[in-house]
């Protein structure tokens, strides 16, 4: 049988994730665990939202910090709503301001192009160049994603879930190939699937 899961994760593009608030639920009863790994998965994501605004790479961290405190605090409050995309524009909107935040009340400490406070309001007229960068922030969100529940899942379970889901090899094949029932791939794919929910959202995948 030929090794399967061994590729890089950025393929889990390929596939879409089709959850239910599962994130929202754990962020809100914060759980240690559960906010370490949210910290680990989308930090290159605000990060990135953070350094196309202009600011400073020595003051981005402490800005980055800004906005996981203010997500930690507001997530009570946060409807995730029917739209796709409802939870990464709510991230967003609050980059956005500790962004501007920064910028009205560090200016002297990290002085920047006070350009950045004003392309704030302008976030969603991007060029063509800026949009590839943010798919590829996303892209590289799933993968770390991925990669988080495959080094905590067994290979077997992994290597079921890769062929049926993202190679879309057919459940019998899937079997045949590993001598088990149906019903046991489909268990597998399950419990992978779940544990992405626990770091992912729909509107996410």
């Amino acid at each position: 049988m030929q090794p399967v899961g061994n590729k890089p994760c950025e393929r889990g593009d390929e596939f879409s994730l089709t959850t239910g608030s599962s994130l929202i639920h754990a962020l809100r009863d914060f759980s240690p665990k559960r906010w370490e790994k949210f910290v680990l998965v989308y930090s290159p994501l605000l990060r990135y939202w953070i350094n196309r605004s202009r600011v400073q790479h020595s003051c981005q961290d402490d800005i980055l910090q800004e906005c996981f405190m203010s997500i930690a605090t507001s997530i009570a409050h946060f409807e995730k709503g029917s739209r796709p995309g409802t939870f990464r524009s709510w991230l967003k909107t609050i980059v956005q301001r500790r962004v501007a935040d920064h910028f009205r009340s560090h200016s002297k400490e990290c002085p920047g192009d006070s350009a950045g406070v004003d392309e704030l309001s302008v976030t969603d007229q991007k060029d063509p160049a800026e949009i590839e960068q943010e798919e590829q922030a996303m892209m590289d969100l799933k993968a770390r994603a991925m990669d988080l529940v495959k080094h905590s899942t067994a290979e077997k379970t992994w290597q079921m879930f890769w062929l049926s889901v993202v190679e879309n090899v057919p459940t019998a094949e899937v079997a045949r190939q590993f001598q088990v029932s149906n019903a046991a791939v489909r268990v597998a794919r399950g419990r992978v699937l779940n544990r992405l929910r626990d770091l992912m959202l729909d509107d996410m995948a």
